[in-house]
């Protein structure tokens, strides 16, 4: 009776003790983190791009790929992360997914009372958000693996021949649904449960080549990919499941690694065990009854101390400050690059500072109040686009006037990442200021399939039925204006000076082309440029020199 009560009191402690826990998890990820952050990096900051529309025909083409059940869900949930309180409340539940399915695994191999282990991944999961990272698609491969597992050995099947077929139907249903990644966790674990619990030697020799057949086989008469691909669909440490920095992907490494890594452990302390007497038992058992109470709460410590020691201030500045940036709240971008530390230099922040400097009429009196290069002012210094800069440029583009290389740039992160809603939203304002408006319906109805921009593609469809706000028409009229009709607006083979000076001579009152084409001369020196442009003030209605350029002057009239 008293062991009974012991028994109870220690269970609803370990039920506080969780409820706790994943209740200061949720506070922190919905205020401190703020999963809506990691959304509007989607495409910038955080490369992969979780691509979901409504509709049976993305379910059947997601269904029709290895893997596809896992990106469909990866897509469908990131959608959630718009809002702060919803997202923190997902990657809860897939912290406690993750936990559920380590204490079970825990619990079949003989340590249902583990307290703190099952934590774990749950832990390792809230670090990898607090470092703005975005684990969800491994997780959800790692979850389908462990689930797997644990009803291949729950089924109770004793003939060896329907044993062989119910493994390599499970494994090729897991490469479906989770793709190589999945499979390949439901192996491990299995292949472990053969060779320390069934004690099957040959079976568990035979059961990872003959996953490696079972992927081929698929890969060759059902999906048709080539051997390399199929063996690459949603391993963890690809691009799409591990895109962050170094201590990140250890995290990521320590998290697939967790449960395997933890059940083999427990499999050879056991084996270790067994040499030794009955006394030496007895006495490990009293260390660990005396270990007990301390335990329970080490998982909130341990979380704690991670977030603490891991919070990485400046890289939450610079994903806070493309956040501001995507939302147009240049006022709070200059005072948040005000406070980052003068040796910090990160070309996407400069970007969105000068940016912010230009439309607070300051970009020719403070632009050297911070780090400058000059591939920084309009994203230069790559020599391919990456994903980070054609989303950026896009809109510099659109505020230029340079359209049409906005509308390539679009059109290309389309065709290779998928419809994501911000670019389908551009590529509809695009051709309304090229008065292509059938062209702009076709992309806002196909807006009108995600769930976070479906009303504003309502808002902007009916925008083109009964007309615009007036300034949206200002807004029009102003970059229609500037849209350049010359033939080297097609060709996208000149420099950026070049096309800074083309837009001005399609129209001098381009302001943003002069200011931003004044800069790269004062980040280059060259006073007589400056000089040569210097008139151009008058024309766009200055009521005084900017600093800068007045300092150039002075510098140029000495020199001469």
């Amino acid at each position: 009776m008293v062991q009974r009560q012991k028994r109870t009191l220690l269970s609803r402690g370990r039920l506080a003790l969780g409820l706790i826990f994943f209740l200061f998890s949720y506070v922190y990820l919905g205020t401190v983190v703020k999963p809506n952050l990691i959304y509007r990096g989607f495409g910038t900051l955080i490369t992969d791009i979780p691509v979901f529309v409504t509709g049976w025909e993305f379910l059947r083409n997601s269904l029709s790929v290895p893997g596809g059940f896992v990106l469909f869900m990866y897509g469908l949930l990131s959608q959630g992360y718009y809002y702060s309180w919803l997202g923190a409340l997902l990657i809860v539940l897939m912290a406690l997914c993750l936990f559920e399915l380590s204490r079970r695994h825990l619990a079949y191999v003989g340590h249902p009372d583990s307290t703190i282990l099952p934590f774990f991944p749950a832990i390792m999961v809230v670090l990898l958000y607090n470092h703005y990272e975005h684990p969800l698609a491994i997780c959800l491969v790692l979850s389908l693996g462990l689930l797997f597992s644990l009803i291949f050995e729950k089924v109770p099947v004793r003939k060896t021949t329907i044993h062989i077929a119910e493994y390599c139907l499970m494994a090729g249903v897991s490469y479906w649904l989770a793709g190589a990644g999945g499979v390949f966790v439901f192996s491990l674990m299995t292949t472990i449960y053969l060779l320390f619990i069934r004690k099957e030697w040959i079976a568990a020799v035979f059961a990872i080549p003959a996953v490696v057949a079972i992927i081929w086989i698929l890969a060759e008469y059902v999906f048709h990919l080539s051997l390399k691909q199929a063996f690459l669909v949603l391993i963890p440490y690809t691009e799409l499941t591990t895109d962050g920095r170094g201590s990140s992907k250890a995290l990521i490494v320590a998290l697939c690694a967790f449960v395997p890594a933890t059940v083999l452990l427990i499999f050879l302390w056991r084996t270790l065990l067994g040499k030794y007497g009955n006394a030496d038992l007895a006495r490990l058992r009293k260390q660990k009854a005396r270990k007990t109470r301390v335990v329970p709460v080490l998982p909130f410590v341990v979380l704690v101390a991670g977030l603490f020691f891991s919070t990485d201030r400046i890289h939450r500045q610079i994903v806070v400050m493309n956040s501001l940036s995507r939302q147009g709240r240049w006022s709070e971008v200059l005072a948040l690059g005000e406070r980052l530390p003068k040796n910090i230099y990160n070309i996407y922040c400069n970007h969105d500072i000068d940016r912010a400097l230009y439309y607070a009429g300051r970009l020719g009196y403070d632009m050297f109040c911070f780090p400058q290069k000059p591939h920084a002012l309009l994203l230069t210094e790559e020599q391919e686009e990456s994903s980070m800069t054609q989303l950026k440029m896009c809109d510099m583009y659109i505020e230029l006037g340079n359209v049409n290389l906005a509308e390539k740039l679009a059109s290309e992160f389309l065709a290779t990442e998928g419809p994501m809603g911000m670019v389908l939203e551009k590529l509809a304002w695009i051709n309304i200021l090229k008065g292509q408006e059938d062209t702009a319906r076709i992309y806002l109805n196909a807006l009108r399939k995600n769930l976070v921009y479906r009303d504003r593609a309502d808002s902007m469809l009916d925008d083109l039925k009964n007309g615009f706000e007036p300034d949206q028409v200002a807004f029009i009229h102003r970059i229609g204006s500037y849209i350049r009709r010359d033939d080297n607006a097609r060709l996208y083979k000149e420099s950026v000076v070049e096309m800074l000076i083309g837009l001005l001579r399609q129209n001098p009152g381009n302001r943003m082309a002069f200011e931003y084409l004044m800069a790269f001369y004062l980040l280059a020196g060259d006073l007589e440029k400056i000089a040569e442009n210097i008139g151009r003030l008058s024309d766009l209605e200055y009521r005084e020199i900017p600093t800068l350029y007045e300092e150039a002057m002075l510098i140029y009239q000495g020199i001469r």
